[in-house]
């Protein structure tokens, strides 16, 4: 079989004193010499005659041209080209033969030979040459075998495309097809869709780290295996990553039948895997985008797929969800608010805002909460409850943090100008679980009072119970070394958790400040006002200031009071302000006064 022909411009050799005579009769005819030199070629050479009837002989080869044509060694040449070579593609090299005879033109190709069940790549180059005795022309062929380096060729190619642990499509190979298929869809008379699937395998690394790495590649392996048998034989598998497979639907024409595909998997997860004679129970996560509901380019169709396989981890795992367009947009929309979050700093699109803190029995001022809000450019405000998660899910928290203690001493170093050491009153800044995780807190808030030579007392920092939860040692540890330096800690959002109470001896805590949940459903006598009122009695056993949050009508006011509680935050008072309003309230302006 031809696999390429190319035709030469270089003319036929015409010298008179080229020894056609040496070539024509290579096996017997020639000088020992030039037959040794003929023998010892790495490569065949037959010489070709072209009769009147257009039949193609072979006239000489050496030795490597005969054990390619299975000529015997002790066939006597001339014979016919057909005669020792019957396969399909007979006519093929005739004709190029015949083409550089008539012609007179050299000519190039490349072939391929099938014998012993091998596939045999050759190169052939094909010249016309003068007969010595002036009778016409022979064609004088030397035929090479590259089979080793195609052979090789082709090894490198499959490890290019390939995963080398399951031997399924790699990324490279499985976009491509996604690509072509997409195409095709496209093109066709009838144009159909396609679908992708993500597979993401749940808890993987638990099986990597009880059981080794060995263990996990054979899993990975056996996995491979399963998902082929779920799938269409002409549906594509591949592995994307570790522990991350896709699946190629080329032609789909509802949803319905993916859906099927994924049901299939989840099914067979339910079995157990033997690793090493134990048995292994997992699952898989599965998404699904297809041209019907997501876009049409290859790298977006398994971006959207691998969007809706994360979505459905969050969901719990173990199931599939399929793309939606809006659930992306949403997830859009949080990427570029990360974005733009990380430059807020930087463009001082943030400000804190103060809301006041009164005591109740005086409607004095006696400090306030500093709450970060975020001016942007384009957009206006933005709310807390949009950026705060967002800060502490992305880390953003950290930097934000450390600008929340900066901005604040700033404001209390305006404020000393302003009206002296003797009127300021305290500010809390809120500080993140996420930033006592990642970052010294301690370390943050000396830093800051040494900078702008403050007392400890004007600072205090607010943390929730869940900051304590997700890691009570280091957070001890953080809180006493705050303390001697003379800031208080305040306990935000006391009474929404179930370990409050412990936390009030457990933690050097010395505010607590209850939520205002509690105060919202607040009547005489029921439930929210019997805790409450258990609540400021073990605060004021224990030496704790209280302030309730929330506070919004005069009857709260009095039920809080009743109670002992000292201090009061809410609307009622004074909604969060910014620090030019504040810097008022600190002068002696109260607007509740």
């Amino acid at each position: 079989m031809f696999v390429g022909q190319k035709v030469a411009d270089s003319a036929v050799d015409r010298t008179p004193t080229a020894p056609v005579s040496d070539v024509t009769h290579l096996t017997g005819t020639v000088a020992v010499s030039a037959n040794s030199i003929l023998d010892a070629l790495p490569y065949g050479v037959v010489c070709f005659d072209v009769l009147e009837n257009g039949d193609v002989v072979i006239a000489g080869a050496n030795p490597q041209a005969k054990s390619l044509f299975d000529i015997q060694s002790t066939q006597l040449l001339p014979v016919s080209l057909a005669r020792v070579w019957s396969e399909g593609d007979l006519e093929k090299l005739s004709e190029v033969i015949r083409l550089a005879h008539s012609r007179r033109q050299p000519q190039s190709l490349e072939w391929i030979k099938t014998r012993d069940s091998h596939e045999h790549y050759l190169t052939s180059h094909l010249k016309p040459v003068f007969k010595d005795a002036g009778d016409g022309y022979q064609v004088l062929c030397t035929i090479e075998d590259h089979t080793a380096e195609k052979l090789a060729e082709k090894n490198i190619m499959h490890h290019a495309f390939h995963d080398a642990l399951t031997g399924q499509p790699n990324r490279v190979l499985f976009r491509n097809k996604l690509e072509e298929t997409v195409i095709n869809g496209q093109r066709s008379d009838e144009p159909f869709g396609c679908a992708v699937l993500v597979v993401n395998i749940d808890r993987f690394q638990q099986i990597n780290e009880s059981f080794g790495h060995s263990a996990g590649d054979r899993f990975l392996i056996s996995m491979a295996s399963t998902l082929r048998r779920c799938i269409g034989s002409s549906d594509i598998l591949a592995r994307l990553s570790g522990d991350e497979f896709a699946i190629l639907v080329p032609d789909m024409h509802e949803i319905d039948s993916v859906i099927e595909t994924s049901d299939r998997i989840h099914e067979a997860m339910r079995q157990p895997y033997d690793l090493d004679g134990n048995e292994v129970f997992t699952s898989v996560s599965i998404g699904v985008a297809s041209t019907i509901s997501s876009a049409t380019h290859p790298e977006d169709l398994i971006r959207d797929a691998d969007f809706a396989m994360h979505r459905a981890k969050l969901a719990g795992k173990a199931r599939t969800e399929v793309y939606r367009r809006d659930s992306h947009q949403v997830a859009r929309s949080q990427f570029h608010l990360e974005t733009e979050l990380r430059r807020a700093v930087e463009r001082e699109e943030l400000q804190l805002f103060y809301q006041p803190i009164i005591d109740v029995r005086t409607s004095e001022l006696r400090g306030f909460e500093a709450l970060t809000r975020w001016r942007h450019k384009d957009h206006g405000m933005v709310s807390p409850v949009e950026f705060i998660q967002l800060a502490e899910e992305t880390g953003i928290i950290v930097p934000l943090g450390r600008w929340a203690f900066e901005a604040a001493c700033t404001c209390l170093k305006h404020w000393e100008m302003e009206v002296g050491k003797d009127k300021l009153v305290p500010v809390n800044v809120n500080v993140s679980g996420v930033q006592f995780a990642r970052d010294n807190v301690a370390d943050i808030v000396e830093a800051a009072l040494e900078k702008y030579n403050l007392p400890g007392h004007l600072l205090r920092v607010e943390l929730t119970e869940s900051s304590i939860m997700a890691n009570p040692e280091r957070i001890s540890e953080s809180l006493n070394k705050i303390r001697a330096l003379g800031v208080k800690v305040a306990l935000d959002d006391f009474g929404t958790g179930y370990s409050s109470l412990n936390y009030l001896h457990q933690f050097p805590i010395d505010i607590i400040k209850i939520d205002r949940v509690f105060i919202n459903q607040l009547e005489r006598g029921n439930t929210q006002h019997k805790i409450l009122d258990m609540i400021g009695m073990l605060a004021r056993s224990l030496g704790h200031e209280v302030v309730a949050e929330g506070l919004e009508d005069t009857d709260h006011i009095a039920m809080v009071t009743e109670m002992g509680f000292a201090f009061a935050q809410g609307f009622y008072y004074s909604a969060p302000v910014s620090s030019f309003e504040a810097s008022d309230m600190v002068r002696g302006n109260l607007p509740w006064s």
